[in-house]
Order: C-alpha cells, then structure tokens, then sequence
C-alpha cells in the first residue's frame, strides 16, 4: 500500500491476515449478516532505520536513554481491594490538591486559596 504523510511517500506492507467465520450472524434490514475475525494476528517486524523530522534513531538508543533516567517509585497497594483504590485515589487528589495550595500561594491569590481551602475541607485532605 503506497502512502503519503506531509509530502513524504512510503510504502507499508501489511502481512496477509487469515479470516476465520464465526457461529454469530444473524439478520439486519433482511441482509445475513455474520461475525469475522483473525486466525491469528500477526507481529509487525522491527523497523531499524526509523526517522522522525528527519532525523534518524534507532529504538535501542531511545530504550538505553529511558533507562538511564532514574525511575519515579510507586508504591502499589497489596491488595487491589475497592477501599485500596479509593484510599489511593484519594491521596493523590489530595497531593495535587497541596501543590495547587503551594502555588496559589506563591502567587498570592486569596480567592483561589479560599476555593481549595474549601475543596480540601469536603476531601477531608
């Protein structure tokens, strides 16, 4: 298939893909009707000449700058309970909700201060 993104031309090979027909169908308006899906999908091939604005990269280099970069911890809960989601949700509302503070206070905003002082009060932050 030939292509064309912002002038530059270039062509994509797209792997045959196996159909397989289901038991599902049925009718709609009076046309039959049935349901298609892949055998199997295919895996893309790794593309090592890649280019973005022009410039050429290849993923290892991106992978190894990723990796150099040291990694935010998380700390998950040990249990995927609803009251562990919601605590969680919660904490990170009222984070974001501190550094809104902080930064209203910077700037000396009262009525905005007021407005969070509100929204930490119904959070119970």
């Amino acid at each position: 298939m030939r292509l064309t993104y912002r002038t530059i031309n270039y062509e994509r090979h797209q792997p045959p893909v196996d159909i397989v027909e289901s038991e599902l169908g049925g009718k709609y308006r009076g046309n039959a009707w049935q349901v298609h899906y892949p055998r199997h999908i295919p895996v893309p091939l790794p593309n090592p000449n890649l280019k973005y604005r022009g410039v050429a990269y290849r993923p290892e280099e991106v992978r190894s700058a990723e990796q150099t970069q040291p990694q935010p911890s998380v700390t998950a809960p040990v249990e995927a309970t609803p009251e562990n989601i919601i605590g969680v949700h919660t904490a990170n509302i009222c984070r974001v909700l501190e550094h809104r503070r902080k930064v209203a206070q910077a700037r000396g905003d009262e009525q905005l201060l007021k407005m969070l002082e509100l929204e930490a009060q119904q959070l119970a932050c």
